[in-house]
């Protein structure tokens, strides 16, 4: 199938209405912009945040769109910048099987074109829906990583996560309630501003950055950008997504599922399989933290009783020049913010004193306690056994290859020896046995907005959310999101 995948896209995209929308799809939509706003609240909550909401203050712009904790007003691009950095911060954002960042990007620039238009909460739900399909559905089919016979995982060399660009100018577009052919021009203006390689630069050349494996703030401004240029008269690409010069270019992909990029449309979503993180760091470890913390839970272990933990993921974890970086994470000079969010050693140790996941994971103090250096030099990270052979033996869809890694942890302890193992990931919403609850998400978030907000404006914001179907006004919601 190779022609006129732009059109058939943009034709769902811009007929699609909320009337449309499953009820239980409409219930995930709401728990996950709510985890996305949180996610942003801690963010502003480190220094980190700071740099940020000082760079969105120096973009300026009309004042239309609010910055989230700062209460700041920008142009709704820089607004929509401004907030997709600071969700990404942490590294607490959502991720889709273990394998495709999508986090916040749906979200932001459905707000922030909202406040610009007065849109209505429907609109929101409805504008990250399609936008959260679209990103998932071009990250898994042109996915950077492809089961190997030999290998288990054969990885490529050039990702890109530019499926990010075009999923935010999907929800502005949405929001600006264009029609099919203002929806094709948006996405072919937005093909050229998708970054390039850049994700496998991070991956394959460490140290990291502060922009990790891709820009979100970038993806969430640029989006709004893609929409208003198509606003002002500019004209697009026809057939950004067609060919193996198209989308299959632009995200790096040796090769591109369009069947299933296609398929069922309007039918099967992929929200509902939405990875939402418990933890901040790196979704490939998450399974390691929670049954670290159940063995300390269940054996009561204080720091001072282990002697020894022994952690055992998928190879990648170890060979992957960013996460071997990351494995060291004693031995780095800076012991910056994003080593740690991809350290398991970092992760098991906060784990270990009982710190907080969230904004506390990644304060100064923390990243700089000498209890929690001391700690990493008693874990041993190697290969699972069991990772290589489930890898080569996989038979589905290429992009899920990742969704259950094997992961075992051992502890040595004055207490005993004890071991668990898993192959569920803590938060992955198709799987009953690792799906967070509502309660779960919302104390989540409780947390992360604890550290800017009182808690009579969280409690606001999640009854609005949880009504957001019936909200007329967006900047309702939106003024409750600062100090």
């Amino acid at each position: 199938m190779t022609a006129k995948i732009t059109e058939r896209w943009a034709d769902f995209l811009a007929t699609f209405s909320f009337n449309d929308i499953p009820t239980e799809v409409i219930h995930q939509t709401k728990l996950y912009i709510l985890d996305n706003l949180g996610c942003a609240l801690g963010g502003y909550a480190i220094d980190w945040g700071k740099k940020v909401i000082a760079l969105g203050r120096d973009l300026g712009g009309k004042p239309e769109a609010v910055v989230i904790g700062s209460g700041d007003r920008l142009q709704c691009a820089n607004a929509a910048y401004v907030n997709g950095k600071l969700s990404n911060i942490l590294d607490m954002d959502e991720t889709l099987y273990n394998n495709r960042h999508i986090g916040g990007v749906p979200v932001f620039p459905a707000l922030s074109a909202g406040e610009r238009v007065k849109g209505t909460g429907k609109d929101i739900i409805l504008a990250t829906v399609l936008a959260y399909d679209f990103a998932a559905r071009s990250g898994i089919c042109g996915s950077s990583f492809r089961p190997d016979p030999e290998q288990g995982v054969a990885v490529s060399g050039n990702a890109s996560m530019g499926f990010n660009t075009f999923a935010a100018a999907i929800a502005a577009a949405k929001m600006f309630g264009f029609d099919k052919s203002q929806m094709i021009n948006t996405l072919g203006i937005a093909g050229y501003f998708v970054p390039g390689a850049i994700e496998s630069k991070f991956v394959f050349t460490p140290p990291g950055n502060f922009n990790k494996y891709g820009d979100a703030g970038w993806f969430c401004s640029s989006g709004i950008m893609a929409a208003l240029c198509t606003q002002y008269g500019y004209i697009g690409d026809p057939s950004i997504l067609d060919g193996p010069r198209g989308l299959t270019a632009l995200l790096g992909a040796a090769e591109f599922d369009n069947d299933t990029f296609l398929a069922d449309l309007g039918e099967r979503w992929y929200i509902m399989d939405a990875g939402i993180k418990p933890y901040p760091l790196c979704r490939w470890f998450h399974t390691g933290i929670k049954l670290l913390k159940d063995i300390i839970k269940e054996h009561d272990l204080k720091p001072e009783d282990i002697d020894q933990i022994i952690a055992n993921t998928h190879p990648l974890a170890l060979t992957l020049p960013t996460f071997a970086a990351a494995d060291k994470w004693v031995e780095s000079e800076g012991k910056e913010l994003w080593l740690a969010v991809d350290s398991i050693t970092y992760a098991l140790a906060c784990t270990v004193y009982r710190v907080k996941p969230g904004p506390e994971w990644v304060k100064e103090e923390t990243l700089k306690n000498r209890k929690i250096a001391e700690m990493t030099r008693k874990i041993t990270h190697g290969e699972h056994p069991d990772a290589l052979r489930m890898s080569a033996e996989w038979s589905g869809h290429p992009g899920k290859i990742f969704s259950q890694p094997p992961t075992s942890i051992e502890v040595v302890s004055r207490k005993g020896r004890f071991r668990a193992e898993s192959v569920d990931i803590p938060g992955d919403s198709w799987n009953p046995r690792a799906k967070l609850t509502d309660g779960e998400i919302v104390a989540k978030f409780r947390n992360n907005a604890s550290y800017v907000l009182d808690d009579s404006q969280i409690d606001n914001i999640i009854d609005l959310i949880m009504k957001l179907d019936r909200l007329k006004d967006i900047n309702e919601l939106t003024e409750l999101m600062s100090a």
